[in-house]
């Protein structure tokens, strides 16, 4: 996510899933003892497995999501195309495409000194301040997508609750904006894993 708190979807709306998304629920483990069913985009249904009352929202300074580097779809890396030069901007690893995290010399970095290749030094995104757009892998955070019998399973990182400032300091339900955090396209790829590390 970027830092400034944009995001597509993003209205202000509490309550009910927003649209004519579904929700039902189906036994299993989460935050709330159960996993809800819930139709992200027409006939596409995510299988949600945090507590529905989970909100979140980018804090200002807050940058630990961008202290690492981003694995890119084929779709952002075509996208990234038309607004960076990959020579610079991406490395592959393990047949993967990224965008490398490098050494900044700001405060907007991890423990190591580095961030995201485009974490600029007043802690936004430069895809997203200057483009209004972001790769897929940062729209879902901090989300975590796994594929568990052909259906997107869709959970809280351990790692945000531990470092992220933005989880339940806001009246914005994830689970109300579930499009503006799973682009649609996660449905077309054969494996949308995001568990994935450079």
């Amino acid at each position: 996510m970027s830092t400034d708190g944009r995001d597509t979807g993003q209205d202000g709306q509490s309550g009910e899933v927003s649209g004519s998304t579904a929700d039902r629920s189906e036994s299993g483990e989460g935050d709330s003892g159960t996993r809800r069913r819930v139709e992200v985009y027409p006939g596409k249904e995510a299988v949600v497995a945090f507590d529905p009352a989970l909100t979140f929202e980018c804090v200002d300074g807050c940058t630990w999501c961008c202290h690492h580097g981003v694995m890119l779809y084929e779709q952002d890396l075509l996208e990234l195309a038309g607004v960076a030069p990959l020579s610079e901007a991406t490395t592959q690893f393990r047949g993967e495409d990224f965008v490398p995290k490098e050494d900044k010399d700001h405060d907007h970095t991890g423990p190591d000194g580095q961030a995201c290749y485009f974490l600029q030094e007043d802690g936004l995104c430069a895809l997203h301040d200057e483009h209004d757009w972001k790769p897929a892998r940062c729209s879902v955070f901090p989300l975590s997508v796994a594929v568990e019998d052909g259906n997107i399973h869709v959970s809280v990182r351990d790692s945000a609750r531990e470092h992220c400032e933005g989880l339940n300091v806001t009246e914005r339900r994830v689970i109300d904006h579930l499009d503006a955090f799973l682009p649609e396209l996660l449905w077309d790829l054969d494996d949308p894993e995001t568990r994935r590390e450079l």
